[in-house]
């Protein structure tokens, strides 16, 4: 599972808003191609007058350091295939969107978490089954989950690019624990614990709050409620299930600690609050999340990471995020565009999208991925912290599960989720039985209606 290839560090240079990667095909003569034509056997070598052909990629700039890098090595690999990768700026899923609506998507898309659904079954991706079959492509390669979040009415449209159990992590500040001479949150802490240690690294002044967590949207709701043992949506995503118990308990915890203990600040997290130390512990976190926060930190003081500790019945509260890379079904190069999406979802892509210097940290989806040793030893963090993200992924990977409505109107259940958790934030509604199954109606309505 391991490997000793070596991998350069990635050089960090000025973040770029739109970037367009267009490189000429190399001569025959000089690389010999590994893929194959149309028409062409797998392994045998093309013709010399072979016409270079043109895959269109896009992706989010959070990829965009990795895939630059990959392409540059793709065109080494396979120079008879010219691909033109653009890393899209703005808002990601409504800029794909635009695009699928405008019929202008790329031969090869980059799809972020809870995106690729509704572009399969309003039918602009192609499904790759008899590719795999074709190639007699190993899915278990990638994490089961991952690759089974992506079959949608029995048919694959994708492979994971990236994927994580997502808002599950823990990350501290080591300079302000020791000056309170508080033991460092460590794998067997407890919510408990974790309320004492903020009650104590709170300055009431204002200039220093023990914790803060993300909150608001679809998945920070989902781990949340997990924690404590409950869930937003039944497993077939057809019911609202955000109005049990366990939901309540999950906002009356979070909802203490903003306006009761006044321990965590009662506004959105930002990476900037904890690099300049006016929150001591950032909470369900995503892994990848750590370039952002080394980036505010820079030289401040020293941090790490865990897990977040488990809920008061033992749970672990976390989600699980895919992403992958698809075919547009209206792609004319399908076997070429192929060729690309199993290029950037393979170890060598994975292994560089967790060590990027900007953006993203999430890996490749891939058991070859998460506890490669270039990545565990990347000199950017400690070692502790990048070790258990491997044994989180590789403990729970097959246990969270991935969630999402059964018809598919993602934004819209998103939009009444934020609209509710924010008022508990902000304190315009208490936590309470009513308030919760208020929420959970607006939900069923819209997982009520049709696809």
């Amino acid at each position: 599972m391991l490997s000793t290839e070596s991998q350069p560090r990635l050089t960090r240079r000025r973040p770029l808003t739109r970037r367009r990667v267009t490189l000429a095909a190399a001569s025959a003569a000089l690389a010999a191609p590994a893929c194959a034509l149309p028409g062409q056997r797998s392994g045998e070598q093309p013709p010399a007058s072979a016409e270079v052909v043109k895959v269109t990629f896009f992706s989010r700039t959070a990829e965009e350091e990795a895939f630059t890098k990959r392409v540059d090595a793709f065109h080494e690999k396979h120079p008879r295939i010219r691909l033109d990768y653009q890393a899209l700026a703005g808002n990601y899923l409504e800029v794909i969107r635009t695009h699928a609506a405008a019929g202008t998507l790329a031969d090869v898309i980059y799809n972020q978490n809870l995106l690729f659904e509704a572009l399969a079954v309003g039918g602009s991706l192609q499904p790759i089954d008899k590719l795999v079959q074709r190639d007699k492509l190993n899915l278990k390669q990638w994490y089961e989950s991952g690759t089974g979040a992506l079959r949608l009415d029995g048919k694959l449209f994708g492979l994971p690019a990236r994927g994580q159990v997502g808002y599950c992590f823990l990350f501290f500040n080591r300079d302000a624990f020791a000056r309170a001479g508080i033991r460092e949150p460590h794998d067997a802490w407890t919510l408990d614990d974790l309320v004492t240690a903020a009650e104590k690294l709170t300055v009431h002044d204002g200039s220093r709050f023990g914790y803060n967590t993300q909150w608001g949207n679809f998945q920070h709701t989902l781990a949340a409620f997990r924690r404590f043992g409950g869930d937003l949506l039944s497993p077939d995503g057809k019911r609202c299930v955000a109005d049990s118990p366990q939901a309540l308990q999950a906002v009356q915890w979070h909802w203490d600690l903003w306006h009761r203990k006044e321990v965590m600040p009662a506004k959105a997290f930002a990476n900037a609050d904890f690099g300049n130390g006016s929150v001591a512990m950032a909470g369900q976190m995503l892994a990848g999340a750590r370039s952002g926060l080394r980036d505010a930190v820079k030289d401040g003081f020293k941090w790490s990471m865990v897990a977040m500790p488990k809920g008061p019945t033992g749970k672990f509260g976390a989600e699980l995020s895919v992403a992958p890379v698809a075919l547009n079904s209206k792609t004319r190069v399908l076997d070429e565009g192929w060729q690309v999406l199993q290029w950037f979802t393979d170890r060598e892509s994975g292994v560089a999208l967790g060590l990027q210097t900007r953006g993203s940290n999430t890996p490749g989806m891939r058991h070859d991925v998460y506890c490669d040793e270039r990545l565990l030893n990347d000199p950017a963090y400690p070692r502790e912290m990048l070790e258990r993200v491997c044994k989180t992924m590789d403990q729970y990977a097959g246990t969270v599960t991935y969630s999402v409505a059964a018809n598919f109107r993602q934004a819209e259940v998103d939009q009444v989720v934020v609209k509710h958790t924010n008022a508990f934030r902000e304190n315009r509604t208490a936590p309470s039985a009513p308030a919760l199954r208020v929420m959970a109606a607006e939900v069923q309505a819209i997982l009520d209606q049709p696809r």
